[in-house]
């Protein structure tokens, strides 16, 4: 009897721990922010094409994700921004960070000045999008 429970106990464990590992497997990657709705709602996606930036960072950036795991994402694109009568179009990598309840709360904004120094913004996620 003590080696039957012995083996029921080892073989219990060992399925609370492979249900364990496939729940872990299984949780959803975060999404990011990526734009409103028509109703003024936060849109999050998981690699979204386009990202809008709004407050004082405004633009849209228009992307291809390298990496996308539960700690971080990796991707490059480029950045347009208009105001005051010109538009601005830059080539830029980004970094998502800092997941909170399922979603990245940093983009970090890498570009290169045309005299090779690299230009680093950090966006924070507030409720309307990203700011600095």
């Amino acid at each position: 009897m003590g080696r039957l429970r012995s083996a029921l106990l080892v073989a219990t464990l060992g399925v609370f721990a492979a249900a364990s590992a496939a729940a872990a497997a299984a949780s959803p990657l975060p999404r990011i922010w990526a734009s409103v709705n028509s109703k003024g709602a936060a849109v999050y996606k998981v690699r979204p094409r386009t990202i809008d930036l709004a407050e004082a960072a405004g633009g849209t950036l228009t992307l291809s994700w390298s990496s996308w795991t539960r700690s971080a994402a990796n991707g490059a694109g480029q950045a347009v921004a208009s105001g005051m009568g010109t538009t601005t179009t830059l080539n830029v990598k980004v970094h998502a960070s800092a997941v909170k309840h399922g979603r990245f709360t940093r983009l970090t904004l890498t570009t290169t000045a045309s005299n090779g120094t690299p230009d680093v913004e950090k966006l924070h996620l507030s409720a309307n999008g990203w700011i600095i």
